[in-house]
């Protein structure tokens, strides 16, 4: 487990309708030397999903996705179900799609939780799951895609006490956490005393303002993943203090570039990928949209 580490720059992989859309030779040239690992989470890319679901054909999809990756590089793969059965269904069904592959070794279960269970009983889900699968989990908490499937009043972030329980589960190797940064400090503290225990942010704005976690899962690291790998060389104090200047230009065109992104990600990335001669075809984009975001990859890229 040592390999999957989580930690430093994870591309949340853009995943076309038709995956020969996209020159996958030219795209992970471009994005592979650069980041750390990925996330396969087709219910993000569907824009008429609702949460984290997913659905029948994402399990044939995802094996076929998982085979274009390098095969050297940890990727979390999407198990959420819509209750706690499905959930372990998905798994056992992936299982068998991909454990004859070298890079099983490499995979990792990405559930968000909260958007089928409640808080009380997670440390049992998980060693319940334990068992159906020996690969590593990754967590994610994330209210936004959570608060629709919840009635009213219902807690829709991970309580610090619960993730400290689930901490204490040697395969569960980290969380991707969305939301208040007030929150990620007390999960901190929760999970002090796992050092292997990876917290990443899953707000790249968030990240940008406060870059404390141990990493970033990035949307735009599909378009920019150079830029990325820069601020992420320069994330410590001394190499900042460094490199001043470079730290701040980086940072600048980033927060830019997430300006542009931010308003439609699913119809900003694809137009991206298309614009940089990575995918066939792409929806068109508002003008004004489309010229700061051609500003950026032209930074990006430059």
């Amino acid at each position: 487990m040592a390999e999957c580490r989580l930690r430093g720059l994870w591309c949340r992989l853009y995943i076309p309708e038709d995956p020969d859309a996209l020159d996958w030779a030219a795209f992970l040239r471009a994005t592979a030397p650069c980041v750390d690992g990925w996330v396969i989470d087709p219910p993000f890319w569907n824009p008429g999903g609702l949460g984290p679901h997913l659905q029948a054909h994402d399990l044939d999809r995802i094996p076929e996705l998982v085979v274009r990756l390098p095969d050297y590089q940890p990727t979390a793969v999407r198990i959420t179900g819509r209750d706690r059965a499905e959930t372990f269904e998905n798994v056992q069904h992936l299982e068998q799609r991909l454990e004859k592959d070298a890079r099983f070794a490499h995979i990792l279960w990405l559930d968000t939780p909260l958007a089928y269970h409640g808080n009380r009983g997670l440390p049992a889900v998980y060693q319940q799951l334990g068992v159906l699968s020996h690969r590593p989990f990754v967590l994610e908490n994330d209210p936004e895609r959570v608060r629709p499937l919840k009635a009213w009043g219902r807690h829709v972030n991970l309580r610090t006490s619960v993730l400290k329980a689930l901490a204490l589960n040697p395969r569960i190797l980290g969380l991707i956490h969305h939301g208040s940064f007030k929150r990620v400090f007390h999960y901190a503290k929760a999970v002090v005393k796992r050092p292997d225990f990876g917290l990443m942010d899953g707000e790249e704005h968030t990240f940008l303002e406060y870059p404390s976690t141990t990493g970033v899962v990035s949307l735009s690291a599909n378009l920019a993943p150079r830029l990325w790998r820069k601020l992420l060389d320069r994330k410590s104090l001394s190499a900042r203090a460094g490199d001043t200047l470079g730290y701040m230009a980086v940072m600048k065109v980033l927060r830019e570039g997430l300006d542009a992104v931010a308003p439609d990600p699913l119809r900003a990335i694809p137009w991206g990928l298309h614009r940089l001669g990575f995918l066939a075809h792409a929806h068109p984009f508002p003008e004004e949209s489309a010229l700061r975001l051609s500003r950026f990859l032209e930074q990006a890229t430059d």
